[in-house]
Order: structure tokens, then C-alpha cells, then sequence
């Protein structure tokens, strides 16, 4: 099978929050937008299969404040404030847009206002799917990235990978790529995180890669004999046959640093 190449202003890898976020926004701003996920978008990774809190607080300089400050201690101090006044804005208009745009089924207090403080992960990412696919983006489902792909000058300039479901290596040449893989969960076993032997040995890099699309610090663990045979030795899987970096001549550059969903 011949492998597949692609062209697109913006790559997304992901299928959590942040990726479908991301996705969504870029391609309402007119870009023609991928999105690729070892799993499927809209039930990959941990919001997905649970709930989510978020910080929702109403635009008022005293309620802000007061919610800044209520958090600066559980990060030792460390926190920037512009950085949570920025989380604080995008947090209240994603949901208000969710509540009006999606139409995302909040509860209602005694007052009778919704309560955007918390979201169901199943609804609340089927919803995204939804969005993500109306918006005309087009969407790489069990599709995990091995590689980053470089352009001469060493500019990030699109990103591989191989389609599981249909045993296809495939390239994607993009002017932009966000990186929202979830690097803390991947490899962590929590839930809705943990991959199979078969995806993590598909998606495990190379130590020679320039680029990764995610790395995890937890060693892997070696794997074990045939249940049926136990008295046979382990024998090593056989290398990787994942293609090499390629360059492409064309500019790119990464767009925002690695990121995350609410978990």
C-alpha cells in the first residue's frame, strides 16, 4: 500500500480537549486543518471516560482576584498571573460557547442559572467530535504520530505517523503543528491513558528522532513469555520499521507548546 501524504495549514496531534479545541478554533479562522490521534477523537485519553472541574468564574476584578489568589498557594508561588488571568478569560468564554453553541446540557442551580463549573467527559467530548467535524476538519482517528518532520533549516514542518486500521504509514505537510498529546498521561495507566503493547511499540520513537510527538520518563517494561509456553525465553520485538525523518522544503514553524485538556 502506498503511503498516504497530506497537506494542510495546521497539524494537530491529539484527541483530547486541548486537540479538539485547538482544531476547532483554527479551522473556524479559516485554515485547513488535520487532526491525528492514536486513539479516537472524542473518547482518547482521560476526560473523556470521567469527569472534569474548570476554573469558571465570572469576569469581576474581585472574583478574579479571589480566585487567583485561592490558587497561587498550591503551586508554591510560582504561578505567572498573566498566564491565569489568560486561563481564567478562555475557561469563560469555552464555556459559554459549549452552553450556547453546542448546547451542552448544564445543570441548573436553584436560581434557575446553569452551573458551569464542571463538565461530563463522555457528553462533553462527543460534542467536540461533533464540532470539530462540522467545522470541516479532517480528523486521522487511530493514527498515533512516531515523528516530527523538519524542514532544511531544522523548522518543524509537518508531522508522520501510521494508520493502525488500515496499516498505512502516512506524512502530513502543515505550515503550523500544535502538539496536544497529553505527555503527562501517556504511559501513566490512568484511566482512559494506557495503550496497548501493539500502539505503544507503534508509537514509541526512536531514541535517534530529532522531534518527538510525545515521550514518557517511564521506562518500558520488557515483555513477557507466552502464558502457553513459560518455560520459553523472551524473545526481543523486532526493530522498528517506522520511517526516518524527511525533510520538506517548505517553512513551518510549531504553534503553541505541548499541551493538555483538563484531566
Amino acid at each position: 500500500m502506498t503511503d498516504l501524504d497530506l497537506i494542510a495549514d495546521v497539524f494537530v496531534a491529539g484527541g483530547g480537549p486541548a486537540a479538539a479545541w485547538a482544531a476547532l478554533k483554527a479551522a473556524e479562522a479559516g485554515a485547513d486543518v488535520i487532526v491525528a490521534d492514536k486513539g479516537y477523537l472524542g473518547t482518547s485519553g482521560a476526560t473523556a471516560a470521567a469527569g472534569t472541574g474548570v476554573w469558571y468564574v465570572q469576569p469581576d476584578p474581585a472574583a478574579r482576584e479571589e480566585a487567583m489568589a485561592s490558587r497561587e498557594g498550591l503551586g508554591g508561588y510560582l504561578a505567572d498571573r498573566g498566564w491565569m488571568a489568560r486561563v481564567l478569560d478562555q475557561t469563560y468564554a469555552n464555556m459559554n460557547e459549549l452552553a450556547t453553541l453546542a448546547r451542552y446540557p448544564f445543570p441548573v442551580g436553584e436560581d434557575g442559572r446553569q452551573i458551569r463549573r464542571g463538565l461530563q467527559g463522555p457528553e462533553y467530548m462527543r460534542r467536540m467530535r461533533l464540532r470539530v467535524r462540522r467545522a470541516g476538519v479532517r480528523i486521522l482517528d487511530h493514527s498515533p504520530v512516531t515523528e516530527l518532520l523538519v524542514d532544511g533549516d531544522g523548522a518543524v514542518a509537518g508531522a508522520a505517523g501510521h494508520r493502525r486500521q488500515h496499516d498505512q504509514p502516512y506524512r502530513v505537510r502543515a505550515g503550523a503543528v500544535v502538539l496536544a498529546t497529553g505527555g503527562c498521561a501517556f504511559l501513566s495507566k490512568a484511566l482512559g491513558c494506557d495503550v496497548t503493547p501493539e500502539t505503544e511499540r507503534c508509537t514509541r520513537p526512536r531514541p535517534a528522532r530529532r522531534c518527538r510527538a510525545w515521550s514518557s520518563p517511564t521506562p518500558t517494561p520488557s515483555r513477557r513469555s507466552s502464558p502457553r509456553s513459560p518455560r520459553r525465553p523472551s524473545t526481543p520485538s523486532p526493530p522498528s520499521t517506522t520511517r526516518t525523518g524527511q525533510s520538506f522544503r517548505a517553512r513551518g514553524r510549531t504553534a503553541g507548546r505541548s499541551s493538555r485538556g483538563p484531566c
